[in-house]
């Protein structure tokens, strides 16, 4: 679950927020407080994914309050949308406080909408770009970026995982002893769809589908993957 706290002391104002974000994601956890000094209270009982923040409050700056929040290592790189209807902290916000993004006054449900669900785009990629698999090999364990794996082929008992290389290009592991139903096990939170009996990809890297021939084409792959009938839904 995200959990977003929304500085912002007019009601108003937060109740439209409110209405805007469980119309986006009602799985969304919203947190309220009208002023700064009440904010880094919360902030130090609860952990916030996502600040959304009023500059003009009751007590002091939004900015000053984004100052002190950049202060807490946990919030370093926390993404920040600003609520402005003050042009010049524009360029402070963004330049000084790494803003992510703001929301000029007034604004409209769309543009709440679209901003927010980037933001929340960006953290499942990042949430994404952390997650690894662990595979057992003779004794080893090896492991894997689920970011790095384009896709991987099987041949029975035995898999090759083609991985991306930093140079854009993509490089082969074999691997023994697993099947490609308790590979889908390990990489189950990750992007990843069964496209075919000997095939796994990673939906990151779709290119383009063609749907008459069924094939798809992944990116930095020269050869497109065959999709099985009994997967074609699911992959498109």
């Amino acid at each position: 679950m995200t959990h977003i706290l929304i500085v912002e002391d007019d009601e108003n104002i937060q109740q439209f927020l409110k209405r805007a974000l469980f119309e986006l994601d009602a799985d969304l956890h919203l947190s309220f407080s009208v002023s700064a000094a009440d904010a880094l209270v919360m902030v130090q009982r609860q952990r916030y994914d996502v600040f959304i923040v009023d500059i003009q409050l009751v007590d002091y700056k939004g900015t000053d309050l984004v100052k002190q929040l950049r202060s807490i290592q946990t919030y370093k790189y926390t993404p920040i949308i600003f609520e402005t209807a003050v042009v010049t902290e524009e360029l402070r916000a963004y330049r000084e406080l790494k803003c992510y993004h703001y929301l000029m006054k007034p604004y409209t449900k769309e543009e709440v909408q679209n901003i927010v669900a980037e933001v929340l785009e960006y953290l499942h990629q990042a949430k994404t770009d952390e997650q690894t698999v662990r595979i057992e090999q003779k004794g080893f364990i090896f492991e894997y970026r689920l970011q790095d794996i384009l896709y991987i082929e099987s041949f029975g008992k035995k898999m090759v995982i083609h991985l991306l290389t930093e140079q854009g290009g993509h490089r082969q592991e074999k691997i023994a002893g697993y099947s490609l139903k308790a590979m889908m096990g390990l990489l189950h939170e990750g992007p990843f769809v069964q496209c075919h009996k000997s095939y796994i990809l990673n939906k990151s890297y779709i290119e383009t589908i063609q749907k008459a021939d069924n094939l798809v084409k992944l990116r930095h792959c020269l050869v497109p993957l065959p999709i099985g009938l009994k997967y074609r839904d699911q992959v498109i």
